[in-house]
């Protein structure tokens, strides 16, 4: 079993993501996610702030745009899904910067049969709304999934990073 205590990469990340400017992190916990989430709390400059569902995570993301402030969600794949609604009338009518790191779940790496809708939809989702995104498939370019925080802030809309599991937990599944 593969431990979900931070290594230093994360932490580092972590850094890095204070060192961009971002104060608030708002997720929704996944498994692959631990790692990071972990960090978060961990780290005295990023509030970590919980949600109940990934549409509220896009909103406070919104909300501190809006305030001029960098935050960041990060959920799973299933959140974009549910948050499509938001994500396009954020990017196509209000132009507000909303970086988002979710983890791919339902690709060749994720076990569970019930995660396979997701990996089939999310990215055409993502194309139909007008989301840009990009993907991260190596523990070794983490840093680069940093990049989504630059590129909604740049186009002022919402940018995912679309993450595999071997990003924070390395390994196979």
């Amino acid at each position: 079993m593969t431990s979900t205590r931070p290594t230093d990469p994360v932490r580092e990340f972590v850094d890095r993501m204070a060192d961009l400017g971002i104060d608030m992190v708002a997720s929704l916990p996944d498994s692959w996610l631990a790692p990071l989430l972990i960090a978060i709390d961990e780290h005295p400059g990023i509030r970590h702030v919980r949600v109940t569902r990934e549409d509220e995570g896009v909103a406070l993301v919104a909300g501190a745009s809006l305030a001029r402030r960098r935050a960041l969600l990060a959920c799973q794949n299933a959140g974009l899904l549910l948050s499509a609604n938001a994500l396009a009338a954020y990017g196509q009518h209000h132009q507000l910067a909303v970086p988002i790191l979710a983890v791919a779940r339902g690709g060749p790496d994720d076990g569970f049969y019930y995660q396979a809708y997701k990996g089939r939809t999310t990215t055409a989702v993502l194309d139909a709304i007008g989301v840009p995104w990009f993907t991260v498939t190596e523990s070794s370019a983490m840093h680069q999934s940093l990049d989504v925080v630059n590129m909604a802030w740049i186009h002022r809309r919402p940018a995912v990073a679309l993450l595999s599991r071997a990003v924070f937990l390395g390994g196979a599944a």
